[in-house]
């Protein structure tokens, strides 16, 4: 992993557990015991190394879509594995995600990059006939994290995430114009 990769995924996890005002570049050199003025080097302002923290997102998404999507061509069984996986494995990039997000510091541009980081709205719009519906697939996908994140359902599980997306897809009454899903999480 190179030093800039590793920085993005320290930052990820400062976030995470101690919350944006913990982030300095002080702090992600002690982290990965890395000389002072490491992280400085690589990303000479805080709004740098935010960038490349959302930048990283996004690779580390797309990289669990493509991982949890194998050869499955059911939408909603792949969805709900996708869901399962960042619910389980990737808690602290949700945990960071929702920091930043929720954070007026942050940048606009930063904000829409990490917006679109765990779902990509014009994937999902691709999916159906009618391009609305992949919108209400990408809120009902957020909420279901956000009930987990939140604490307010405590399943995880691949069966019971399934069970909400399939319905959605059933009640949008639009066919979905492939039958796989298989570049981006929708």
């Amino acid at each position: 992993m190179d030093r800039r990769t590793a920085i993005a995924d320290a930052a990820l996890e400062v976030i995470a557990r101690d919350g944006l005002r913990a982030l300095t570049h002080r702090a992600i050199d002690s982290a990965l015991d890395y000389p002072a003025g490491s992280t400085s080097y690589y990303f000479r302002t805080k709004s740098d190394l935010l960038a490349a923290v959302a930048a990283r997102l996004v690779e580390r998404s797309h990289a669990s879509f493509m991982e949890t999507a194998g050869d499955e061509s059911d939408v909603a069984t792949v969805v709900a594995r996708y869901l399962h996986d960042a619910l389980t494995h990737r808690m602290i990039e949700l945990r960071a995600r929702y920091a930043l997000m929720l954070d007026p510091a942050v940048a606009q541009d930063v904000r829409d990059v990490l917006a679109g980081s765990f779902f990509s709205l014009d994937r999902a719009r691709e999916l159906f006939d009618d391009p609305a519906h992949g919108g209400g697939l990408v809120s009902l996908c957020e909420g279901l994290i956000a009930d987990v994140v939140f604490g307010r359902r405590t399943s995880k599980d691949v069966a019971t995430l399934r069970i909400p997306i399939s319905v959605y897809l059933q009640g949008t009454g639009s066919s979905l114009r492939g039958t796989r899903v298989d570049t981006d999480p929708p």
